[in-house]
């Protein structure tokens, strides 16, 4: 059996340093938490052992119990219980490394992925304002272009204006602009009116004013345009609203569920489309006002494969799946 598949006891320390249970100094302490010591401290806890915390720190046994003296003495009780059979930690000190571990591991990965952008393989950052058009569209055919462009992409969506220190290399919106950024027609929006199977027999002789509709209310101009271009009659104030969410991801999966007929741009809805689990009720699509751009960032430092990226979500966009 390897070391790695052997159940973790801690080992015994033979060197176990001061013991903390004295009484442990307080007056001229530091204002300022010694994290070198704090840092120490998790892996001892972790571990289970100075020695073993030495192996992996890079320090003595010694120095390790050091570290763990000055934090011991700095908070003004022990943390740990030293003993022939190893050590474990003290109700203060579980406490303790319960409350400091998380934080620690976050700064930890933080650190790494910080390190392996500036170290690794190029990363292509895009940002959106768009978080459906995010879940719809690009997450499920990202990797596809990482394949095909040997790039990785992070994708991060902010509704807020970019400001001129915010590292990114592509900004996919509708309703931000870069000002005299190198811009990306995408795609114009096409308006459908959408239901599940069962809901689509349901209403789809029926009058549109007795639609049961769910609504986007980060889109609130949506249903006003449909409804005046499929010249019914029927305003958008005559119409029976069902329902209403925050984003389209969410009315999407209300439209899923069967809770009622959604209108919605075709591209986020169009795998549903293919897969049937939705269907479109019988009306014309309609040219929707929206129009989708993507700008590059003046500042980018990867403007060849950012470049790229907006061929690529313009060639996505016009070859949705058809209904």
């Amino acid at each position: 059996m390897s070391e790695s598949d052997t159940p973790h006891r801690p080992d015994p320390d033979p060197d176990p340093g001061p013991d903390p249970t004295a009484t442990l100094p307080r007056p001229g302490r530091p204002e300022q938490v010694p994290l070198n010591a704090l840092r120490v401290f998790v892996e001892a806890a972790r571990w289970g052992s100075f020695k073993r915390t030495g192996q992996h720190l890079g320090l003595t046994q010694s120095g390790v119990s050091r570290h763990v003296a000055t934090l011991e003495a700095w908070l003004g009780q022990p943390l740990f219980r030293r003993g022939g059979a190893g050590l474990s930690l003290t109700d203060a000190g579980r406490l303790y490394f319960d409350t400091v571990q998380d934080a620690m591991a976050t700064i930890e990965l933080t650190s790494q992925q910080l390190r392996s952008r500036m170290t690794g393989p190029s990363v292509l950052q895009v940002r959106t304002s768009l978080p459906s058009l995010a879940m719809a569209v690009l997450i499920p055919a990202l990797s596809r272009f990482q394949q095909a462009h040997q790039v990785s992409v992070e994708l991060t969506t902010s509704l807020a204006m970019p400001q001129a220190d915010d590292a990114f290399d592509v900004l996919v919106t509708r309703d931000l602009n870069l000002g005299h950024a190198e811009q990306w027609h995408l795609a114009h929006e096409e308006l459908v009116a959408v239901a599940t199977p069962d809901q689509l027999r349901r209403w789809q002789h029926t009058p549109v004013q007795g639609w049961p509709l769910l609504v986007a209310r980060s889109r609130p101009d949506v249903l006003a345009q449909w409804s005046r271009q499929q010249g019914t009659g029927a305003g958008a104030g005559a119409l029976h609203i069902q329902a209403g969410f925050d984003h389209y991801f969410l009315a999407i999966a209300a439209a899923l569920s069967g809770a009622g007929v959604l209108v919605a741009p075709s591209f986020l809805v169009a795998s549903h489309l293919h897969q049937g689990l939705l269907a479109e009720l019988p009306l014309e699509r309609v040219r929707g006002e929206g129009s989708y751009l993507a700008f590059i960032h003046p500042r980018s430092t990867q403007p060849d494969p950012a470049r790229a990226f907006c061929r690529w979500i313009k060639a996505e966009l016009a070859a949705s799946p058809p209904a």
